[in-house]
């Protein structure tokens, strides 16, 4: 609410100081495509990650906060260790999606975070979305200059 209030004073002045409202638009869609291209960037980092991980059997533990986090996330246990997800979890539905003493196929990290079912499908459709947001978002900037 503050970002949208700090939005409209600046669009605002620079009407009042006399910057043409087209200029503002594309000021606007630049700002958007940064940000789209930051999102890609972000997801193809923990796709990187993802992809170097290895494969293992773990136990799913609880669900329970990482020190240090305001999120809960899914705890596994691989040989005796636990591991927290890389992602938070859903917060819905968490009976249904998350079944305690049940094996699971995940991807552990050199780093020591879990990619579990629904933090891989969150990377992999993240990455090529974003990928493909970002494409079109640079191949709208170079029509319009």
């Amino acid at each position: 609410m503050e970002a949208a209030a700090v939005i409209l004073i600046i669009i605002v002045l620079a009407l009042i100081l006399g910057v043409k409202p087209i200029f503002l638009i594309i000021a606007g869609a630049a700002v958007i495509g940064l940000l789209i291209v930051m999102m890609a960037l972000l997801f193809a980092f923990f796709f990187a990650k993802l992809i170097t991980s290895q494969k293992r059997e773990a136990l799913f533990s609880h669900i329970g906060k990482k020190t240090n986090s305001r999120f809960k996330v899914a705890f596994y246990i691989i040989d005796g260790v636990e591991y927290p997800n890389v992602f938070p979890e859903e917060g819905f539905l968490e009976d249904k999606l998350y079944k305690n003493e049940k094996k699971y196929n995940v991807f552990l990290n050199k780093s020591g975070y879990v990619f579990d079912r629904f933090a891989a499908a969150t990377c992999i459709i993240g990455f090529f979305v974003s990928l493909a947001l970002a494409a079109a978002a640079i191949f709208a900037a170079a029509a319009i200059l």
